[in-house]
């Protein structure tokens, strides 16, 4: 019986899945994450019969990623920083206006195969344009983020901003980049250091 409701379930979201833009993609980003990367992380979800429908939503998917690939191994607060400077750019005049268009912002090239691909080391999270592969592994880490992503998603409203307005960030390990001189430290938590702009509009 549950692998017969699992199957239902995987079916069912394939199909929602498919039924989104026409092609593979995610809000119309031109095939950045295709509906086959999807499905993959969909199927490595524990116990998928009871995850609530959000699991369908690609907003959830493309915060979950950005929270796991950046922040994986961080404390619960690391992690909630960075969703939340997701959050605040989504929010913010000077960035896209979904999670996703946020997550996969940057340069941009058409593939020989006809798929928009990242610009090597021109994205504005780096895992996005690495050029290694995309999908997370099943485990406790992706469970976690993907957890959060769902809270974080149906819940910002009431949640305080830990990274005080945070729009940037960058790892502890790496010499401050140079964009860091126009920019105010708001935050340290575990791994990042936060910054905004005093006087770029929200």
């Amino acid at each position: 019986m549950r692998k017969l409701s699992l199957f239902l379930i995987v079916f069912l979201a394939t199909v929602f899945l498919g039924s989104i833009g026409g092609v593979s993609t995610v809000s119309n980003l031109d095939e950045m994450v295709t509906i086959q990367d999807n499905q993959k992380i969909m199927s490595t979800i524990v116990d998928i019969s009871t995850v609530d429908e959000t699991l369908q939503n690609q907003q959830v998917i493309c915060m979950a990623k950005n929270i796991y690939f950046e922040a994986a191994v961080e404390s619960t607060a690391g992690k909630l920083a960075v969703a939340q400077v997701t959050l605040n750019r989504v929010n913010s005049t000077w960035y896209p206006n979904t999670v996703c268009e946020v997550v996969y912002d940057g340069l941009h090239y058409t593939h020989s195969s006809g798929k928009k691909m990242p610009v090597r080391d021109r994205c504005q999270f780096s895992w996005y344009c690495d050029g290694k592969d995309d999908v997370p592994p099943e485990g406790r880490l992706w469970r976690s983020a993907f957890s959060l992503a769902q809270y974080v998603l149906k819940d910002n409203e009431g949640l305080p901003d830990i990274t005080d307005g945070a729009l940037h960030y960058h790892a502890k390990y790496i010499t401050a980049p140079s964009w860091t001189r126009m920019k105010k430290v708001t935050a340290s938590i575990d791994q990042h250091i936060f910054y905004k702009t005093t006087n770029m509009r929200l």
